[in-house]
């Protein structure tokens, strides 16, 4: 999910992932289980400012200070040292930017005055005009950022409940500033006569797509309207926060139990697993023990689900998870209704085609046209793999009928019949391993050095209590070549109580150029955090959860390595069909058999990942990949229909609808879409981690495929794409990285 965008109205309240949330142009990359679940019928548990104006200058800048060095407050910021500190925070925000806005207003009735209407500004005050709106952008993320982060992992409820209601109140704000037609005004100004192009275009190309961008964004959000439609869409805008807010709280605060079958459960998991997640069992003395499970624990129930040997387990563990939020299915409800309504409020034919006017794909059209075209091309072989889980079934259980609690287990036990099986290749990973990895690869390709640095009490967020090997870590980005600071990434990757229980990125600070158009500029640069709930420390890591740590590393560096003038395209903040690239392209690290030379180390023996168990986990990749792909078909072919033009049936009835037309596995009486916190942060945008796929696979065999860590093609894919951020076009980025343009019919190579 995307970094907040101040312009976008279309408040998304994250949290969910990676990405969390905040807004349309989300305040962190959200990542949820669901791609990690390797398309099982089972999905995620849970659903991530700009320069100050040297004419501004005299106005106070430093709500949350931009380039200070590290000091002793939660993130390193220095105002944040109690909880109410985070409404302090934002209603210091929120002057400062209203000092801003009545500022271009004033300059914009000054311009208006002193020279004819149709003319525009020079190419200077244009340009300086750009920043000041940044600069709006720019203060409020900087809070809005952090608060999003806070009210999703803090270790404390009280600063997630102070985070939480400084992040409403900035949702709120942000919703006038989307709608402040004085900032229209000082906007539009920057254009001359012609509608399609700007005083900024000589002068700066990056200026000239951020100025088309913001202008663009305010006008399908209605800034063009007359004044009582226009608080009609604020209205609705409010509504949509409410909903969306409630939609994704539900998710991190639902906690419901049930009672499972003790010796069911004790035969899956090992005992150093039931003690971290607190699991008691007590002595199987009965028939009838039972241990508690909690539906809030995604990690255990897949594990169920994918070992377990008892069929009546599975089954309760996959209807008992798909039916545990039904409280959101009312308020998914409103949500379709109020985001349709709201698109027909400003001219769209439905939500989807408002949300896809600056996408690469454009139009439903479009996306339709992709999803169906892959279908076609996927439902042979998925429907070849699906008979063979249900010859597998037969074997076994005497019962040809694969339901959805099948999938997993049968996919896992037709791969150990093959020999291999998955615990052989966690024995090789570790998480220490994993970072030195990661050092490792971005010392090689980008000539930067990962270092470690200390964290004060003040500025953690994980508590007094947590173990010291499952602490939160902080590591910089150094150019090596010029000792540049390129960025700042947190690791938070063990679960803890109230923590978001998936896996995501998120964005504390973009980068951006601070004092404008002046030189030297003055940068400020970005941090991140990377939010996981990997297994334990005292155990070795799932393949799995090793390739979800690798994707969302790939997020990180997209937002680390990007250099953008304006906060506003800063890192993730590009595309939402092209965002999830880098971390796809990231991904493919965790099967490259050279990096797993590296990665792969035996801790005991210090013994590398055998090749033999290399080439049996690479085929592994292949095997049943149709079934995971035809799910995630169906996600984003819901999605599109979801916030299309309205149909009579209810989401449930839909749902159901879509799972038999594309030939998936389904339960009535389910309904694991209220669950399903991308609606909220990625809603009519889910077919975006497909049609990023297509992207990262064609960078993978272009660039890296056989030299998967030369610092050549490291070097062209950061200063051709990944330095960017959302400042160039991707389509244009793409075809400069690939010497053609990019084909989005090429997902199956």
């Amino acid at each position: 999910m995307l970094a907040p965008n101040v312009w976008n109205v279309v408040l998304s309240t994250r949290r969910v992932c990676g990405r969390t949330l905040a807004t349309n142009g989300r305040v962190a990359v959200m990542r949820k289980t669901l791609r990690r679940t390797r398309g099982y019928w089972h999905g995620p548990g849970g659903d991530g400012g700009g320069p100050t104006r040297v004419d501004c200058r005299s106005l106070s800048t430093n709500v949350i200070p931009t380039n200070t060095p590290l000091h002793d407050g939660l993130f390193a910021i220095p105002e944040l040292q109690t909880p109410s500190d985070f409404l302090q925070c934002a209603v210091q925000a929120m002057h400062q930017c209203d000092q801003l806005r009545d500022a271009l207003g004033d300059r914009h009735d000054d311009h208006a005055n002193s020279i004819t209407s149709s003319s525009s500004l020079t190419k200077s005050c244009a340009v300086d005009r750009l920043y000041q709106l940044d600069e709006i952008s720019r203060v409020v993320c900087n809070v809005i950022d952090a608060a999003e982060l806070c009210r999703s992992t803090h270790a404390s409820e009280e600063w997630r409940d102070a985070a939480h209601r400084a992040f409403v109140l900035l949702s709120d704000y942000i919703a006038q500033l989307n709608t402040d037609p004085r900032l229209y005004r000082a906007l539009t100004t920057i254009f001359g006569t012609s509608s399609s192009s700007t005083t900024t275009t000589s002068n700066s190309s990056t200026a000239h797509r951020f100025a088309l961008l913001l202008r663009a964004e305010f006008e399908r959000d209605g800034i063009h309207l007359p004044e009582h439609e226009r608080a009609h869409v604020r209205n609705l805008q409010a509504s949509l926060t409410a909903l969306e807010t409630s939609f994704s709280r539900n998710l991190v605060t639902s906690h419901k139990t049930f009672a499972a079958h003790a010796q069911d459960v004790a035969d899956v998991l090992p005992p150093h697993v039931l003690q971290a997640y607190h699991i008691v069992v007590p002595p199987v003395t009965h028939e009838s023990s039972t241990v508690q499970l909690g539906t809030s624990e995604p990690q255990i129930l897949q594990t169920l689900l994918r070992y377990s040997n008892s069929p009546s387990l599975r089954r309760q563990v996959y209807l008992e998870s798909h039916t545990a939020v039904p409280e959101n299915l009312e308020i998914l409800d409103g949500l379709v209704r109020v985001r349709y309504e709201l698109a027909q409020a400003l001219g769209f034919d439905s939500y989807a085609d408002r949300f896809l006017r600056d996408k690469m794909a454009a139009h439903p059209s479009n996306v339709a046209s992709f999803l169906q075209t892959l279908q076609r091309s996927n439902s042979p072989l998925y429907r070849q793999e699906m008979t063979m889980l249900s010859q597998a079934k037969q074997q076994v259980e005497g019962n040809d009928v694969v339901e959805p609690w099948d999938v997993p287990f049968y996919i896992g036990l037709l791969k150990t019949r093959d020999g291999f099986d998955v615990h052989d290749v966690s024995e090789y990973l570790t998480l220490p391993q994993c970072l030195d990895g990661m050092k490792t690869l971005v010392d090689k390709l980008f000539g930067i050095n990962m270092q470690e640095c200390e964290l004060t009490d003040n500025e953690r967020w994980d508590g007094p209590t947590v173990k010291k090997e499952e602490r939160i870590r902080r590591f910089d980005f150094l150019e090596k070549s010029t000792g540049r600071k390129l960025g700042t990434i947190y690791l938070d990757l063990h679960p803890r109580e109230g923590k978001y229980g998936h896996a995501a990125h998120f964005t504390v600070r973009c980068g951006c150029v601070l004092n404008g158009p002046s030189d030297p500029p003055k940068y400020q640069y970005p941090i991140v955090a990377l939010v996981c709930n990997l297994s334990s420390t005292n155990t070795n890591l799932s393949h799995a959860e090793v390739e979800t740590l690798f994707h969302e590393f790939g997020h990180a560096l997209h937002s680390l390595l990007s250099r953008t003038r304006f906060q506003h395209m800063s890192g993730t903040r590009a595309a939402m069909d092209f965002v999830e690239t880098p971390s796809h392209w990231m991904e493919n690290y965790a099967w490259d058999t050279d990096f797993l030379k590296i990665l792969a180390v035996h801790p005991q023996t210090g013994a590398s990942i055998p090749d033999e168990l290399i080439r049996a986990l690479q085929k592994s990749r292949y095997e049943f990949a149709a079934i995971e792909r035809q799910s995630q078909i169906l996600y984003a072919t819901f999605d599109q229909k979801l916030f299309g033009v309205p149909t009579t049936a209810d989401t449930t009835a839909l749902f159901g609808q879509l799972h038999r037309e594309i030939g998936v596995p389904y339960t009535d009486g389910t309904h694991w879409h209220s669950r399903f916190g991308h609606l909220v942060t990625y809603g009519a945008g889910y077919y975006g981690y497909l049609y990023a796929q297509v992207f990262a696979g064609d960078i993978w065999r272009h660039l890296f495929q056989g030299r998967s860590m030369e610092r050549k093609s490291g070097d062209e894919l950061w200063h051709k794409v990944l330095i960017h951020g959302g400042a160039k076009d991707p389509s244009d980025m793409l075809t400069d990285l690939l010497g053609r343009p990019p084909q989005v019919n090429s997902f199956g190579q």
